[in-house]
């Protein structure tokens, strides 16, 4: 009996001493699909609902224009800048029509564009053309709007962040590598959706709609599928962003408020069920929502 004890505390202690060498963490296996890195946060009370692999920076894809709209709606807010400030659309925002698959405004030489249509672009349809040529009109040049955003980042304590471009195209895919990929952790992107709509509330009544019409009379419809109207639709759900590249996968930050208090999710590589990429990241927020929230 004393032996079997002590092989048993011996394999007790070698799990113990694996465990942390390997940093294991139980992971719950009940979701529709999973996920590199997900967290559900009660805005009103700041309480972490449900978390796994929180803490673990990852590439974030479209979910970076989340810091961009903060820093456009920053510099709005202080009067640099207005809604109807107009644009030309430089021969780098120009040159991004090489990125066929990447989602865009499409804008034309010579035509101008208000910072509101860049903005409701960029957040409705995640054009990254437009992420762009906002972070020109704000500080210049790509660069010099980097810089804001990871001062930012700085600002709000956020220690997995950085920042190398304000849309979140990969680095591989702009021919830049694959060393400059945006990068967060679920919690920083919870902090940065936080701080983005107690801030600049009005964010919402852009990540809200379902759709919007361009310049040339085309409706384009909202990437988020949980919005009331949409195929998707969750009572509740009033926004937040979408983003998937191949290094990061499917993701999606959403907030809603639910039981009068808002909740904010963020899930960052999520598998693809069936061949979908696209869906599974919306059944999972739904299924967080209603097993931590509803």
């Amino acid at each position: 009996m004393k032996k079997l004890l002590l092989i048993l505390l011996i394999c007790l202690g070698i799990y113990a001493v694996v465990t942390q060498w390997n940093d294991v963490q139980l992971v719950d296996e009940n979701w529709s699909a999973s996920s590199k890195a997900m967290i559900l946060y009660n805005a009103h009370t700041g309480e972490v609902l449900y978390e796994e692999n929180s803490k673990k920076s990852l590439p974030i894809a479209s979910m970076t224009k989340l810091m961009t709209q903060y820093i456009v709606l920053n510099t709005i807010k202080n009067g640099t800048i207005s809604w109807e400030t107009t644009y030309q659309p430089s021969p780098t925002v120009l040159d991004m029509a090489q990125f066929a698959s990447a989602a865009k405004l499409g804008m034309k030489a010579n035509e101008s564009y208000t910072v509101r249509e860049l903005f409701t672009a960029m957040t409705v349809i995640s054009a990254n053309d437009a992420a762009l040529a906002l972070a020109e009109i704000v500080a210049g040049t790509e660069d010099e709007f980097v810089a804001i955003m990871n001062e930012q980042a700085r600002a709000f304590k956020l220690k997995k962040t950085v920042f190398y471009n304000p849309h979140g195209l990969d680095g591989n895919y702009l021919g830049r590598g694959d060393d400059q990929n945006n990068l967060a952790s679920a919690h920083d992107m919870a902090i940065i959706a936080d701080r983005l709509i107690a801030t600049h509330p009005e964010v919402l009544e852009f990540a809200s709609m379902t759709h919007f019409m361009s310049n040339e009379g085309m409706k384009m419809w909202n990437t988020n599928l949980l919005l009331p109207g949409m195929r998707m639709q969750m009572d509740g759900i009033d926004g937040l962003k979408t983003g998937y590249t191949d290094a990061a996968g499917s993701c999606f930050t959403g907030s809603g408020v639910f039981n009068g208090e808002r909740v904010i999710s963020v899930l960052i590589g999520v598998e693809e069920v069936e061949g979908n990429s696209s869906d599974p990241r919306f059944h999972v927020t739904r299924e967080m929502v209603e097993r931590f929230v509803k």
